[in-house]
């Protein structure tokens, strides 16, 4: 069990890469005129080295992110204090593993890995103060007249293990338990938009016992679709997929978009799409027709002049529904993921 769970509450002011053998994203916080470090791990010591992540762009929990909102700044004890704020990624409801991806933590390219995912946010938190970061983990410091190592502020103060904390075995087993599980949450205050980060290791198992957070079988659970912005919810069974859309797309000279979103029959009969439609997460709705053959892609212009759905880049949901109105999917998108214009953001 994790001996000082908690979560920092506060501002992002620098960013560094420990390019070793066990990396991290290193990020400075700033909380109540004091300094901390967030140590993120990127990479596995284990194999597989890859790591699991989930990186939800619009994520929603309102009687969480409202008690996270009422924190003060600096470290809040969850295990003494604030049981109410564990969480818990086997029994809480937030993420599964089924909905995580699994990337390396550098790779050539855009969007492939941790770094992409992860560095984008951090920077856009230094330059706006507006913006406050959570980080769930095992605290560490004050380490008294011993400068932190990345960023040279004294004393060290800092939390690591920001990632799921149970289902370990061998070496790490130690430290695993229910509701301690690590994650990184970001309030964009201005527009009260909430993201979440969440990591795993492909070695841990995702079936734990409640009291212990320790292995219960050999039965890991899923095994990560590649799917992480993907919402942890009930679907209807369908062969179709949201798999790209043009959320900001470069504007005609007279002001017009082509927003976009790209479908996937995955299937190898025909998909008919009559009745079907496309929603944002105000509702606004576009009635589809037709069918996609086996395996075709199909990319729809959406037309929110007659209610159809408006993609806005502070980050928002899109829904598929079928002819009887259920969701058959959901994928969500965040502002980080819309800041090249004309790019198309791929789930």
């Amino acid at each position: 069990m994790l001996r000082n769970y908690k979560v920092l509450k506060g501002t992002a002011s620098a960013l560094a890469l420990d390019d070793d053998n066990d990396p991290h994203i290193e990020i400075r916080i700033e909380a109540g005129g004091v300094s901390y470090r967030i140590a993120m791990n990127v990479r596995s010591k284990e194999s597989p080295h890859d790591l699991l992540y989930a990186n939800v762009m619009d994520f929603q929990h309102a009687e969480l992110t409202a008690e996270l909102a009422a924190l003060p700044m600096g470290l809040t004890d969850i295990r003494s204090d604030r049981k109410d704020l564990a969480i818990d990624y086997v029994r809480g409801g937030m993420i599964e593993r089924e909905d995580m991806n699994v990337a390396p933590f550098q790779l050539d390219g855009p969007k492939n890995d941790l770094r992409d995912f992860i560095e984008p946010i951090v920077q856009e938190g230094i330059a706006d103060k507006s913006i406050h970061f959570y980080a769930f983990g095992e605290a560490w410091g004050p380490e008294n007249n011993k400068p932190d190592e990345y960023f040279g502020f004294e004393p060290g103060n800092g939390i690591h293990d920001i990632h799921m904390n149970q289902g370990d075995s061998g070496s790490f087993s130690e430290t695993s338990g229910p509701n301690q599980d690590g994650a990184l949450l970001i309030h964009f205050s201005d527009e009260d938009h909430w993201a979440a980060i969440f990591l795993g290791f492909q070695s841990q198992n995702w079936n734990t016992d409640a009291n212990t957070g320790h292995p219960v079988g050999d039965n890991r659970g899923g095994q990560g679709r590649g799917e992480g912005t993907r919402r942890p919810q009930p679907i209807v069974a369908s062969s179709l997929r949201i798999v790209a859309a043009m959320i900001n797309p470069v504007n005609h000279p007279d002001g017009t978009e082509d927003e976009t979103v790209t479908l996937v029959n995955r299937s190898d009969v025909a998909a008919s799409i009559e009745g079907w439609a496309l929603e944002d997460g105000e509702g606004r709705r576009q009635k589809l027709s037709g069918s996609l053959a086996p395996g075709e892609f199909r990319t729809i212009e959406l037309d929110p002049e007659n209610g159809g759905p408006q993609l806005a880049n502070k980050g928002g949901d899109i829904i598929l529904t079928n002819a009887d109105g259920a969701v058959a999917d959901r994928v969500g998108y965040g502002k980080s993921e819309t800041a090249n214009e004309g790019w198309t953001t791929i789930f």
